[in-house]
């Protein structure tokens, strides 16, 4: 058996355990239970996954009616299914969908708009504005700033960053590979020239850039420290190349001199 707590308006909103049984231990406690499309408010239904809880309301509507379980809701119909296991799996006791309420969270048009005002913030170059961005995603909310950072840390919506980030960086023909490319390309300078701080200072810039995306992070991170590592080396051992061929290039100008 497992317990699920809810508060309904028609209790004043006051916490109540509603058990929910697997068939079997219906059938051993003596439980008579119908079909849950068949159910009436305080009966018991079994649902499609063959878990039994009591129906708490059978709600009608003018096109259709809704049935209210402690575990989820469902509209009736042939092709309808009320299954408890997805709900207890992603802890969503009172809708229709299955789905987390983060994830639900994550597909509601105030959330995609909070999302496109970080965004632009982010490719404008510019600190985002939370007060701005929290009151834009949630004006009712006492403080818009708690409500905007938790919600930039929900799972789903770092992952609705990620694919749109990577939209905008696509179209702009910028990636991990264009990061490495420039870095490279940072390479050889180094080996001819005795100062490459610019083109690590741009590479750079760019996998900051590109860190705005999760999957990216970590590579960047790590490109910028081996590669620049690389640089520095390529470059103390060019400059030290170079430095010795000066001496050298000096010391036959005097020999030839004292001759």
């Amino acid at each position: 058996m497992i317990k699920i707590k809810k508060k309904l308006k028609k209790n004043n909103f006051k916490p109540e355990e509603f058990p929910v049984y697997t068939s079997v231990e219906a059938d051993e406690k003596g439980i008579i239970y119908k079909y849950w499309q068949e159910c009436n408010a305080g009966e018991w239904g079994l649902s499609d996954d063959e878990y039994v809880s009591e129906c708490i309301s059978r709600n009608m509507y003018k096109t259709n009616t809704e049935m209210v379980f402690p575990f989820g809701r469902q509209w009736l119909g042939n092709h309808r299914k009320l299954q408890f296991e997805p709900h207890y799996e992603s802890g969503n006791f009172c809708t229709v969908s299955t789905k987390s309420y983060d994830e639900l969270e994550a597909q509601t048009g105030r959330a995609e708009f909070a999302v496109d005002a970080f965004l632009a913030y982010k490719m404008a170059g510019l600190s985002p504005d939370m007060h701005k961005i929290g009151s834009l995603y949630r004006p009712d909310q006492k403080n818009p700033v708690i409500a905007a950072k938790k919600l930039l840390k929900l799972k789903e919506v770092k992952k609705m960053i990620e694919e749109k980030l990577k939209e905008i960086l696509t179209d702009k023909e910028i990636d991990e590979g264009f990061v490495l490319d420039v870095i490279k390309d940072a390479i050889e300078v180094a080996k001819v020239k005795e100062s490459s701080a610019d083109m690590i200072r741009a590479a750079k810039e760019l996998s900051i850039f590109l860190d705005m995306a999760p999957k990216t992070k970590q590579l960047t991170e790590s490109l910028e420290v081996d590669m620049t590592h690389q640089i520095e080396d390529n470059y103390e051992k060019q400059r030290k190349k170079l430095k010795a061929t000066k001496t050298q290039d000096v010391s036959e100008e005097v020999s030839s001199s004292i001759k």
